[in-house]
């Protein structure tokens, strides 16, 4: 069977026109160029626009049809979504349309050039808008009032602490104190009330609840060997606080779209979410990124009181020792037991940020704070103290 070949000047192109002595001065048809002008049929009727003085233009929306007009036929018009009829070789033999036809493609470039800029200057912007997300998420949280936050801090810690055993006797409290007053007073920031509560738990933990209250597992305090540890160890938390990391935290949990409305708002929106899922500053998991701006801000705190930042470092040895009597010193064995580890990812790689900086620190000519308080004198009270000492403490 052989194909049929239609001739170039035979080509046909679905298309419309308009004309008084068409049905509704309207009908859809075909469109086809040839030597004497530019033909509509459809069963409606024919007409024709001739060549000479014929115009080509772009029309409908987005500049989707070819129009053909004629200045002698005013009424009529032919047309054709097909923009390949631009190409057709009849048009290409003739110099004013082909110079009418360069002006509709450049037309048609710098549209799709206008399109494409939309499209990216969009895609930009939602890029920017996500890459600027954690600033966004910052600043909101920056801009919750400190006295609405530390109220919230208070009823926060009075529902953790209705399941707890906390170890309030004013002994022990006074010798925390050795180790906080100075810490505290070094950071000097005035805008938290710190507390410091110590509770009957064995697992190596500490974790901070935002206003203030600081957290500390019997069984962290057991494990540290030197007042400098536990300084360290609460450096991060309070760091963990003054960064506002728990409402961070929350408020980029959700979606893009809530938090642009929130930070376009006002406050209101804002508190009421934190409000509403306050419960979940109590059991967060800060990221990675939460963790080490925390160690570096801890740090910082540390110097500023004149306290020896090797304890943060010494602290991460004691953790990962425990870990491995925790453990058996089983290889391959998961973090189940230290809470402060599976809280706080990438211990090893943290420990070795802090030891890095450790080494680039002047310690030897520092007249770092000294304690006023016996470690292991405190650790036998806090023993003597608890309705159950854990095991492997003595």
């Amino acid at each position: 069977m052989i194909e049929e070949t239609r001739p170039a000047n035979d080509m046909r192109y679905q298309g419309g026109a308009f004309h008084p002595d068409l049905e509704s001065g309207k009908a859809s048809g075909t469109v086809r160029i040839s030597p004497a002008g530019v033909c509509f049929d459809s069963p409606n009727g024919r007409f024709e626009l001739p060549l000479e003085g014929l115009q080509v233009a772009l029309g409908g929306a987005n500049d989707r049809l070819v129009f053909f007009t004629h200045p002698d036929r005013p009424d009529a018009a032919i047309h054709t979504a097909d923009h390949s009829v631009l190409k057709h070789p009849v048009l290409a033999a003739r110099p004013e349309l082909t110079a009418q036809v360069g002006r509709v493609q450049s037309r048609q470039r710098h549209a799709r050039v206008l399109v494409l800029s939309v499209i990216a200057a969009l895609i930009a912007l939602i890029a920017g808008v996500v890459l600027a997300k954690d600033r966004i998420v910052e600043s909101l949280a920056n801009s919750i009032p400190t006295q609405w936050e530390v109220s919230l801090g208070n009823t926060l810690f009075e529902q953790m602490i209705r399941n707890e055993r906390e170890a309030t006797d004013p002994d022990l409290t006074a010798r925390l104190r050795k180790i906080t007053d100075p810490l505290v007073n070094g950071i000097n920031d005035s805008r938290y009330p710190f507390q410091f509560h110590i509770i009957e738990d064995p697992t190596v933990n500490a974790f901070a609840i935002p206003g203030g209250h600081v957290v500390i597992h019997s069984g962290l305090l057991l494990a540290a060997d030197t007042p400098e540890e536990v300084a360290g160890v609460l450096a991060h938390e309070i760091a963990h606080i003054t960064r506002r990391h728990g409402f961070r935290s929350l408020i980029s949990s959700l979606g893009l779209y809530q938090v642009l409305q929130m930070f376009v708002g006002d406050a209101t929106s804002l508190l009421a979410v934190l409000a509403n899922n306050g419960a979940f500053l109590l059991d967060l998991k800060f990221s990675r990124d939460f963790e080490r701006e925390a160690d570096a801000v801890g740090w910082e705190y540390l110097l500023r009181a004149n306290i020896d930042p090797g304890g943060m470092v010494e602290f991460f040895k004691t953790l990962e020792a425990e870990e491995k009597k925790t453990l058996g010193g089983l290889p391959g064995g998961t973090e189940k037991t230290l809470s402060l580890v599976s809280t706080h990812p990438a211990t090893l790689e943290r420990r070795h940020t802090l030891e890095s900086k450790l080494r680039r620190l002047d310690r030897d000519g520092a007249a770092f704070h000294k304690f006023d308080l016996n470690y292991d004198s405190f650790k036998a009270g806090l023993r003597s103290k608890l309705h159950s000492a854990p095991e492997g403490t003595e």
